[in-house]
Protein backbone atom coordinates (compact mmCIF):
# COMPACT_ATOMS: atom_id res chain seq x y z
CA UNK A 1 0.00 0.00 0.00
CA UNK A 2 3.00 2.72 0.41
CA UNK A 3 4.15 2.03 -2.64
CA UNK A 4 1.06 2.34 -4.13
CA UNK A 5 0.47 5.36 -1.94
CA UNK A 6 3.67 6.95 -2.55
CA UNK A 7 2.68 6.62 -6.69
CA UNK A 8 -0.29 8.75 -6.34
CA UNK A 9 1.41 12.00 -7.20
CA UNK A 10 2.61 10.27 -10.65
CA UNK A 11 -0.75 8.62 -11.16
CA UNK A 12 -2.44 11.64 -10.86
CA UNK A 13 -0.42 13.50 -13.44
CA UNK A 14 -0.15 10.91 -15.90
CA UNK A 15 -3.18 9.00 -15.80
CA UNK A 16 -6.20 10.68 -13.93
CA UNK A 17 -5.47 15.07 -14.04
CA UNK A 18 -3.90 14.50 -17.61
CA UNK A 19 -5.37 11.47 -19.16
CA UNK A 20 -9.00 11.96 -18.13
CA UNK A 21 -9.84 15.89 -17.07
CA UNK A 22 -7.98 16.83 -19.98
CA UNK A 23 -4.77 18.42 -19.56
CA UNK A 24 -2.01 19.88 -17.31
CA UNK A 25 -0.06 22.48 -19.74
CA UNK A 26 -0.66 25.38 -21.83
CA UNK A 27 -3.32 28.22 -20.92
CA UNK A 28 -6.30 27.82 -19.08
CA UNK A 29 -9.25 27.80 -21.35
CA UNK A 30 -12.23 30.99 -21.28
CA UNK A 31 -15.49 29.95 -19.52
CA UNK A 32 -17.89 28.50 -22.09
CA UNK A 33 -20.17 30.67 -23.73
CA UNK A 34 -22.95 33.01 -22.69
CA UNK A 35 -26.66 31.39 -23.32
CA UNK A 36 -27.87 32.01 -26.60
CA UNK A 37 -31.08 31.57 -28.35
CA UNK A 38 -32.32 28.09 -27.84
CA UNK A 39 -32.40 24.93 -30.49
CA UNK A 40 -36.04 24.91 -32.10
CA UNK A 41 -38.50 22.93 -29.33
CA UNK A 42 -36.62 22.74 -26.54
CA UNK A 43 -35.19 25.14 -23.75
CA UNK A 44 -31.64 25.49 -22.99
CA UNK A 45 -30.43 21.66 -22.93
CA UNK A 46 -28.30 20.23 -19.84
CA UNK A 47 -26.49 17.11 -19.38
CA UNK A 48 -24.62 14.28 -20.37
CA UNK A 49 -26.14 12.18 -23.74
CA UNK A 50 -23.92 9.19 -25.74
CA UNK A 51 -22.90 10.90 -28.70
CA UNK A 52 -24.30 7.82 -30.94
CA UNK A 53 -28.14 6.89 -31.91
CA UNK A 54 -30.70 9.04 -33.72
CA UNK A 55 -30.67 13.08 -33.85
CA UNK A 56 -33.91 14.69 -33.26
CA UNK A 57 -35.70 16.00 -36.71
CA UNK A 58 -35.01 19.53 -36.43
CA UNK A 59 -35.82 21.75 -39.20
CA UNK A 60 -34.10 24.17 -40.55
CA UNK A 61 -30.33 23.25 -40.49
CA UNK A 62 -29.48 26.78 -41.68
CA UNK A 63 -31.04 28.41 -38.84
CA UNK A 64 -29.93 26.10 -36.16
CA UNK A 65 -26.11 26.30 -37.53
CA UNK A 66 -26.63 30.17 -36.99
CA UNK A 67 -27.68 29.77 -33.16
CA UNK A 68 -24.93 27.14 -33.15
CA UNK A 69 -21.79 29.66 -34.47
CA UNK A 70 -23.67 32.57 -32.23
CA UNK A 71 -23.52 30.38 -29.44
CA UNK A 72 -20.08 29.58 -29.61
CA UNK A 73 -18.78 33.50 -30.76
CA UNK A 74 -20.28 34.82 -27.56
CA UNK A 75 -18.53 35.62 -24.53
CA UNK A 76 -17.98 33.48 -22.23
CA UNK A 77 -19.92 33.05 -18.83
CA UNK A 78 -17.92 31.21 -15.96
CA UNK A 79 -20.50 28.11 -14.63
CA UNK A 80 -20.59 25.10 -12.51
CA UNK A 81 -21.63 21.45 -13.49
CA UNK A 82 -21.54 17.94 -12.60
CA UNK A 83 -18.55 16.28 -14.34
CA UNK A 84 -18.06 12.04 -15.48
CA UNK A 85 -15.14 11.11 -16.73
CA UNK A 86 -13.62 8.07 -18.72
CA UNK A 87 -10.58 7.05 -20.07
CA UNK A 88 -9.22 3.77 -21.84
CA UNK A 89 -6.43 2.49 -23.56
CA UNK A 90 -4.62 -0.75 -23.55
CA UNK A 91 -2.75 -0.22 -20.05
CA UNK A 92 -5.05 1.72 -18.10
CA UNK A 93 -8.86 2.89 -17.73
CA UNK A 94 -9.94 4.96 -15.21
CA UNK A 95 -13.27 6.68 -14.63
CA UNK A 96 -14.92 9.16 -12.20
CA UNK A 97 -17.66 11.63 -11.26
CA UNK A 98 -17.52 15.06 -9.98
CA UNK A 99 -17.97 18.73 -9.78
CA UNK A 100 -16.39 21.33 -11.80
CA UNK A 101 -16.33 24.87 -11.50
CA UNK A 102 -15.29 26.66 -15.04
CA UNK A 103 -13.62 30.22 -14.66
CA UNK A 104 -10.42 32.06 -14.53
CA UNK A 105 -9.32 29.01 -12.90
CA UNK A 106 -10.89 25.62 -13.08
CA UNK A 107 -11.29 23.50 -9.97
CA UNK A 108 -13.03 20.30 -8.92
CA UNK A 109 -13.96 17.81 -6.81
CA UNK A 110 -14.27 14.19 -8.03
CA UNK A 111 -14.23 10.13 -6.95
CA UNK A 112 -11.68 8.39 -9.46
CA UNK A 113 -11.32 4.95 -9.90
CA UNK A 114 -7.73 4.16 -11.70
CA UNK A 115 -7.24 0.84 -13.40
CA UNK A 116 -3.36 -0.20 -14.37
CA UNK A 117 -1.41 -3.34 -14.48
CA UNK A 118 -0.92 -2.90 -10.75
CA UNK A 119 -4.63 -3.03 -9.83
CA UNK A 120 -7.40 -0.87 -8.82
CA UNK A 121 -7.19 2.61 -6.90
CA UNK A 122 -10.07 4.55 -5.95
CA UNK A 123 -8.56 8.16 -5.35
CA UNK A 124 -10.59 11.42 -4.71
CA UNK A 125 -9.19 14.54 -6.18
CA UNK A 126 -9.91 17.91 -4.73
CA UNK A 127 -7.97 20.97 -7.25
CA UNK A 128 -8.52 24.04 -6.08
CA UNK A 129 -7.28 27.14 -7.06
CA UNK A 130 -3.56 26.76 -5.59
CA UNK A 131 -3.19 23.07 -5.10
CA UNK A 132 -4.35 19.45 -5.88
CA UNK A 133 -5.50 17.24 -2.70
CA UNK A 134 -5.41 13.43 -3.27
CA UNK A 135 -6.84 10.52 -1.20
CA UNK A 136 -6.08 7.16 -2.20
CA UNK A 137 -8.15 4.22 -0.53
CA UNK A 138 -9.10 6.05 2.27
CA UNK A 139 -6.00 6.96 3.71
CA UNK A 140 -5.24 10.66 4.50
CA UNK A 141 -5.08 13.71 2.52
CA UNK A 142 -1.72 14.62 0.52
CA UNK A 143 -1.42 17.75 -0.74
CA UNK A 144 0.50 18.71 -4.54
CA UNK A 145 1.27 21.82 -6.39
CA UNK A 146 -0.58 22.57 -9.15
CA UNK A 147 0.69 23.19 -12.75
CA UNK A 148 0.27 27.10 -12.93
CA UNK A 149 -2.40 27.16 -16.01
CA UNK A 150 -3.72 23.95 -15.65
CA UNK A 151 -6.95 23.13 -17.11
CA UNK A 152 -9.50 20.86 -15.92
CA UNK A 153 -12.37 21.00 -18.98
CA UNK A 154 -10.89 21.33 -22.58
CA UNK A 155 -12.05 24.46 -24.27
CA UNK A 156 -14.54 22.81 -26.85
CA UNK A 157 -14.76 26.00 -29.41
CA UNK A 158 -12.02 25.43 -31.54
CA UNK A 159 -12.54 21.99 -32.22
CA UNK A 160 -16.17 23.22 -33.48
CA UNK A 161 -15.14 25.64 -35.23
CA UNK A 162 -13.11 22.87 -37.20
CA UNK A 163 -15.16 20.74 -37.99
CA UNK A 164 -17.87 23.26 -39.08
CA UNK A 165 -15.15 24.59 -41.43
CA UNK A 166 -14.69 20.44 -42.67
CA UNK A 167 -17.96 20.81 -44.24
CA UNK A 168 -21.79 20.43 -43.30
CA UNK A 169 -21.55 17.03 -43.31
CA UNK A 170 -19.77 17.05 -39.89
CA UNK A 171 -23.01 18.85 -38.67
CA UNK A 172 -25.02 15.72 -37.75
CA UNK A 173 -28.60 17.85 -36.23
CA UNK A 174 -30.36 18.48 -32.66
CA UNK A 175 -29.93 15.64 -29.96
CA UNK A 176 -31.61 14.53 -27.46
CA UNK A 177 -30.11 14.86 -23.85
CA UNK A 178 -31.34 11.97 -21.55
CA UNK A 179 -30.62 13.82 -18.76
CA UNK A 180 -32.45 14.97 -15.72
CA UNK A 181 -33.23 18.04 -17.39
CA UNK A 182 -33.43 17.05 -20.75
CA UNK A 183 -33.50 19.30 -23.88
CA UNK A 184 -31.19 18.85 -26.77
CA UNK A 185 -28.25 19.88 -27.90
CA UNK A 186 -26.07 20.21 -31.36
CA UNK A 187 -24.15 16.93 -32.37
CA UNK A 188 -20.74 17.67 -34.08
CA UNK A 189 -18.70 14.49 -35.55
CA UNK A 190 -15.46 14.45 -37.38
CA UNK A 191 -11.92 13.76 -37.31
CA UNK A 192 -9.79 15.85 -36.52
CA UNK A 193 -5.54 15.86 -36.41
CA UNK A 194 -4.31 15.11 -32.60
CA UNK A 195 -2.90 18.55 -32.25
CA UNK A 196 -6.22 20.64 -32.46
CA UNK A 197 -7.61 18.11 -29.52
CA UNK A 198 -4.50 17.43 -27.60
CA UNK A 199 -5.84 19.33 -24.34
CA UNK A 200 -8.75 16.48 -24.73
CA UNK A 201 -6.67 13.54 -24.46
CA UNK A 202 -3.55 14.53 -21.44
CA UNK A 203 0.13 13.82 -21.65
CA UNK A 204 -0.20 10.01 -20.81
CA UNK A 205 -2.37 9.49 -23.92
CA UNK A 206 -0.90 12.07 -26.32
CA UNK A 207 2.25 10.77 -25.18
CA UNK A 208 1.13 6.67 -26.34
CA UNK A 209 -0.25 8.24 -29.46
CA UNK A 210 2.60 10.00 -30.33
CA UNK A 211 4.49 6.49 -30.02
CA UNK A 212 1.80 4.80 -32.68
CA UNK A 213 1.87 7.17 -35.07
CA UNK A 214 -1.51 8.22 -34.79
CA UNK A 215 -2.19 12.15 -36.57
CA UNK A 216 -5.89 12.04 -36.32
CA UNK A 217 -8.88 11.04 -34.01
CA UNK A 218 -12.15 10.77 -34.44
CA UNK A 219 -14.20 13.58 -32.85
CA UNK A 220 -17.83 13.45 -31.25
CA UNK A 221 -19.50 16.60 -29.72
CA UNK A 222 -22.69 17.53 -28.34
CA UNK A 223 -22.85 21.36 -27.32
CA UNK A 224 -26.29 22.75 -25.58
CA UNK A 225 -27.51 25.78 -26.90
CA UNK A 226 -25.61 28.21 -24.63
CA UNK A 227 -22.55 27.09 -26.28
CA UNK A 228 -21.60 25.19 -23.14
CA UNK A 229 -19.80 21.52 -24.25
CA UNK A 230 -22.24 18.92 -23.19
CA UNK A 231 -20.02 15.71 -24.36
CA UNK A 232 -16.84 15.65 -26.08
CA UNK A 233 -15.17 11.97 -27.12
CA UNK A 234 -11.97 11.28 -28.71
CA UNK A 235 -11.15 7.94 -30.12
CA UNK A 236 -7.69 7.52 -31.51
CA UNK A 237 -6.81 4.79 -33.16
CA UNK A 238 -3.69 2.73 -35.21
CA UNK A 239 -1.19 1.04 -35.67
CA UNK A 240 -2.70 -2.16 -33.18
CA UNK A 241 -3.73 0.77 -30.73
CA UNK A 242 -6.83 2.37 -29.60
CA UNK A 243 -7.84 5.12 -27.01
CA UNK A 244 -10.68 6.41 -26.18
CA UNK A 245 -11.42 9.60 -23.88
CA UNK A 246 -14.88 11.07 -22.50
CA UNK A 247 -15.81 14.00 -20.61
CA UNK A 248 -19.63 14.80 -20.17
CA UNK A 249 -21.10 18.03 -18.35
CA UNK A 250 -24.59 18.36 -16.60
CA UNK A 251 -26.66 20.01 -14.03
CA UNK A 252 -24.69 23.31 -15.40
CA UNK A 253 -25.31 26.32 -12.29
CA UNK A 254 -23.58 29.81 -11.16
CA UNK A 255 -19.95 29.59 -10.76
CA UNK A 256 -18.50 28.52 -7.20
CA UNK A 257 -14.86 27.63 -6.42
CA UNK A 258 -14.35 24.60 -5.32
CA UNK A 259 -12.93 24.81 -1.74
CA UNK A 260 -10.09 22.59 0.18
CA UNK A 261 -11.44 19.10 1.67
CA UNK A 262 -12.95 19.78 5.01
CA UNK A 263 -11.76 16.26 6.32
CA UNK A 264 -8.05 17.48 5.05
Amino acid sequence: MQARTNGVAAVLTGVVLAAVLAGCSGSSPAPAAAPAASPSGSGTPSGTGAPSGTGTPSGDRTQELERLRAAIAAPAQPFSASLAVESQDDLSHVRGNGTVNVSDVQTSAMGLDSLTGDGLLSINVTTTRDAVYTQVEGAAWEEHGRQPGSVLVVDHRPMVQSLLQAGPESYRGLQKLPSMNGGLAYHLVGELPVAEVADGLGSTLRQRIAEHHIERCDTDLLVDSAGRLSRLELTCAGDGYRAVSSLGLDQYGPSSDIPVPSDL
